[in-house]
């Protein structure tokens, strides 16, 4: 019977957005109860001799249900809660006045409409009728104060027992309002839930899908770097790197914001020398520097440590987003990356000389997918994620960021991390020789299906002296390793016949010890913990960068 009434009830709905069949739902409820308890209660005052309340509170609870069959059946739900909402609160106010005012147990139903309210039409017309709620409390205490004569109350006899039939229906009243919305909250659960899985899915899909013809792109054009060109052409590749750089930084604020939003970030504490760090990331943004006539300086202030215990990796994403955006609004002047310290904080200042902000853009400037302006989009491009992904990474860490700013004065982000001091040095980097002795002359095989990616991974190793098998699926790297096993395995993820998953486990399952990395453009949150649960050593994602891709051999090759 009640899922009969419910379909008759959802029939009113113009569309099928859950929060308006929920609104349908509870006016049609407080419709009920203005026929089932509304005219019972005026027949009642009736009786008890409050001549008024057949006629007037009548005719209110009839409104109420007019309310509902006039407006909200007719698809016009927001007039529909308004009327009901406000008639109940009227009924009711008129009930506190015929059962003795404020020091009758009424009062506790006029606390009900501003739930009412706010289940009919949604926050704002709850928080108009608490209002109202509020001034009609204050009217009828002070009442006798002003000399308003208020009808004789119901003899205490009647008024002693009422409390077994008030708080008993205000129960009930609530009870079947939240009944009839109990499978539209499951319903909203679900589909939430289900929409979260498709949009990680389309995430992740997409991602894989431009990672991988991307890693051919900007793989191609490091190796074409490497060639003998004009200048032209020199010209021309370092434009298509650049490029390709730009899309994959797009590539990874967005999957980067994608992991922090849904919580799957993980703090990887090391001794790091942060001196060196700056260095590095400024090195790395030299060349847009120069290419812009703009100076670019890492400043260590005296006091500032070397070693500390912190997340290398999420405080070089941090001050790389802040070089790079300074170097994006500033056409003129410098840009300078400044590291100091006090007992408890390390401070990292990235100041330049650029367009600055107003008051208002600083507001705002923190905001996901906010930048200054629409023309600031237009001029400079970006996704507006950069600073958000920024101050979320430093909480992340324990500290935070902030701004000083003003137009055309250019801009000071700082970003304060809590310092822990190491008990040891960070471990010095290998040089450029030291890494081609080391690698020279070992084995490396490749699962890898596509012809492009097998060519950009066949030249990186090669450039390092180190030998390379290659093997198009996961079966065909199984008979390799089989047939005489290398030194080190890049392990594609997602390969035709046998993926690099199930490859692992079978390399594994008959003893192999061979350290497997996964090069694969899978990069979204929990990847890397199903390379690792299959086997894997480690992960490397696509687009692979070749001084990660140094620094993951130089770690796993013995």
């Amino acid at each position: 019977m009640l899922s009969r009434l419910l379909q008759w009830i959802d029939a009113a709905r113009p569309d099928t957005g859950l929060v308006t069949t929920a609104r349908i739902r509870a006016q049609h409820v407080a419709g009920l109860a203005g026929l089932v308890l509304g005219i019972p209660y005026a027949i009642f005052f009736q009786v008890f001799g409050v001549r008024w309340s057949v006629p007037v509170m009548g005719t209110i609870a009839l409104l109420v249900v007019a309310g509902v069959f006039v407006f909200t059946r007719r698809g016009q739900m927001r007039v529909g809660g308004w009327v009901t909402s406000w008639c109940t609160l009227g009924f009711i106010s008129l009930a506190l006045i015929a059962r003795g005012g404020m020091y009758s147990n009424a009062a506790a139903w006029l606390l009900v409409a501003p739930v009412f309210g706010t289940f009919l039409g949604g926050p704002r017309l709850g928080v108009a009728t608490a209002g109202a709620t509020a001034i009609t409390f204050v009217l009828v205490w002070l009442a006798p104060e002003l000399g308003l004569a208020l009808p004789p109350p119901l003899p205490a006899e009647v008024l002693r027992w009422m409390p077994l039939v008030d708080y008993p229906l205000i129960a009930l009243l609530f009870g079947g309002m939240l009944a009839v919305q109990a499978d539209l909250w499951a319903r909203a659960e679900r589909e939430a839930l289900d929409a979260a899985h498709a949009r990680y899915i389309f995430l992740a899909t997409m991602s894989h899908e431009i990672r991988t013809p991307l890693n051919g792109v900007l793989g191609l054009t490091e190796l074409l770097l490497d060639t003998p060109m004009s200048a032209e052409q020199r010209e021309l590749a370092s434009t298509i790197q650049r490029s390709g750089s730009l899309l994959r930084s797009v590539l990874d604020d967005v999957l980067d914001y994608s992991k922090i939003d849904s919580g799957h970030l993980e703090a990887d504490v090391l001794v790091v020398d942060v001196q060196t760090l700056c260095g590095d990331v400024v090195r790395l943004w030299e060349g847009t520097a120069r290419e812009r006539g703009l100076s670019l300086v890492v400043v260590v202030e005296s006091g500032a440590p070397r070693s500390v215990m912190i997340d290398g990796n999420k405080l070089r994403q941090i001050v790389g987003n802040l070089v790079s955006n300074a170097l994006k609004f500033t056409p003129r002047g410098s840009v300078r990356v400044e590291l100091a310290a006090d007992p408890q904080r390390l401070t990292v200042r990235v100041k330049d000389s650029g367009i600055g902000m107003s008051a208002a853009q600083l507001e705002r400037i923190f905001e996901p997918f906010v930048q200054g302006d629409h023309s600031t989009t237009r001029r400079f491009g970006g996704t507006g994620l950069g600073l958000s992904i920024c101050r979320r990474l430093a909480r992340f860490l324990g500290g935070d960021i902030s701004v000083e700013s003003a137009p055309e004065a250019g801009s000071t982000f700082v970003v304060s991390l809590p310092l822990v001091p190491a008990t040891e040095p960070a471990p010095a980097q290998a040089t450029t020789e030291d890494d081609a002795a080391a690698l020279r002359g070992h084995s490396v095989l490749v699962a890898e299906d596509n012809p492009v990616n097998q060519l950009v991974i066949r030249r990186l190793l090669e450039r390092h002296g180190l030998e390379v098998r290659l093997a198009g699926d996961g079966d065909e790297c199984v008979r390799a390793w089989q047939a005489g096993p290398p030194d080190l395995i890049l392990m594609d993820c997602q390969m035709p016949t046998c993926d690099g998953y199930e490859a692992t486990r079978r390399i594994r399952s008959e003893g192999g010890s061979v350290p497997i990395i996964a090069l694969t453009a899978n990069a979204m949150a929990g990847d890397r913990a199903r390379c690792l649960e299959a086997g894997m050593n480690d992960h490397l994602g696509k687009p692979v960068e070749p001084q990660l891709l140094t620094r993951m051999l130089r770690a796993w090759i013995r």
